[in-house]
């Protein structure tokens, strides 16, 4: 009888141990599937917030080239109102270039080379 009562007993702790073995390993698979999800949550707030950054970058860029477009588009406007701010213009660069000693300035060109067309025919 002692011997049936021995075996007895270890059934139940094979039984016991396999039960805490499996619980076990529950636990670990639930701790690895959580640490995953946890770390695709991560990826996809990083992924998001550098989309953002990468959006708020391009929308200043292009707010940016807006304002240079407008302000090109007025100061092109006040040049057709007002000749003569382009003629100063003109010469404020003339003045600009005149300073530089390696600057070449051709004032006529298309006109000369019309005359000497004109000269071979």
């Amino acid at each position: 009888m002692n011997k049936v009562l021995v075996a007895e007993r270890m059934s139940q702790v094979q039984l016991v141990e396999a039960r805490t073995k499996a619980d076990v390993q529950k636990i670990e698979s639930q701790s690895q599937a959580e640490a995953q999800r946890l770390e695709a949550e991560a990826r996809a707030n990083a992924e998001r917030l550098a989309a953002q950054g990468h959006a708020e970058v391009q929308r200043l860029q292009t707010e940016t080239e807006i304002k240079r477009l407008q302000e090109r588009e007025r100061t092109a406007q006040a040049y057709a109102n007002h000749p003569a701010l382009l003629r100063m213009l003109e010469l404020e660069t003339l003045r600009e270039l005149s300073s530089n000693a390696n600057a070449r300035i051709y004032i006529g060109f298309d006109k000369h080379a019309s005359a000497e067309v004109d000269k071979r025919e």
